[in-house]
């Protein structure tokens, strides 16, 4: 399994696990990195994780 960051906005990242082409993110509160990490590494989006939500 695999652990990365995506940097997000100036100033947060959003993990992104993955193994094989399965991909799994936590807290993704923008899209734009996730797409770009999902298609720059061939992956399928399996699941999101929301810890806490954002007013």
């Amino acid at each position: 399994m695999n652990l990365v960051a995506l940097p997000a906005f100036s100033d947060n990242l959003i993990w992104m696990l993955h193994h094989g082409s399965q991909a799994l993110v936590v807290d993704p509160g923008d899209a734009a990195p996730v797409l770009a990490a999902l298609s720059e590494r061939q992956l399928v989006l399996s699941g999101i994780l929301v810890t806490h939500h954002h007013a």
